[in-house]
């Protein structure tokens, strides 16, 4: 009896998944090599990790039970799986409730200040006083520039010319505030 097609190319089949199979050996190390790295170190990212890649599952099998799109699947999975990777950047970069604005600076010219200083307490309190009152200005600012906004749009103007300047004075901060840290290091 002759050989069907199929079973005629089942052993290059097979063979074919094996070649494979040992081709991705590297790639399998260096994920439990990944993913055991990633478990001591950060337990909430491999947990956000999975809940993504079991969303991204979910999606594609909901999108193929109702023809959803190539297109559209893709961009789902991608929005999803940002969304939950987003959650554990802003989990993991939020400092706790007493963070202060300019705050790694703060300490650093208190530490620097006082150092050899007699009256190291009077020091300590007078860069907290011009830090806070840097603070305070800020604040203030970004109040009254937020009353100018929602002026403008109360008043049908174009709200979006008065904001910009504010919004660059707050991006400008942050980013200094950023950079303060990169500089002076962390000095708790």
């Amino acid at each position: 009896m002759p050989l069907r097609h199929t079973q005629r190319e089942a052993p290059y089949q097979l063979k074919y998944l094996f070649t494979h199979l040992l081709a991705s050996v590297p790639l399998l190390i260096a994920c439990a090599v990944f993913l055991t790295v990633i478990c001591w170190k950060s337990p909430i990212l491999l947990f956000c990790l999975m809940i993504g890649s079991i969303t991204v599952a979910v999606i594609q099998r909901i999108g193929q039970l109702i023809g959803l799109p190539q297109y559209w699947l893709i961009l789902l999975q991608t929005l999803a799986l940002s969304a939950i990777l987003g959650f554990f950047w802003i989990d993991y970069f939020t400092d706790p409730a007493a963070a202060q604005f300019f705050g790694k600076a703060e300490i650093f010219f208190k530490n620097n200040l006082t150092q050899g200083s007699q009256q190291g307490a009077g020091a300590a309190a007078a860069v907290s006083l011009v830090f806070n009152v840097l603070r305070a200005l800020y604040l203030l600012y970004i109040a009254v520039a937020l009353i100018g906004v929602i002026n403008a749009v109360r008043k049908d103007e174009d709200w979006q010319v008065v904001a910009r300047t504010p919004l660059l004075v707050v991006i400008a901060v942050t980013v200094a505030d950023v950079l303060t840290g990169f500089i002076v290091g962390n000095n708790s």
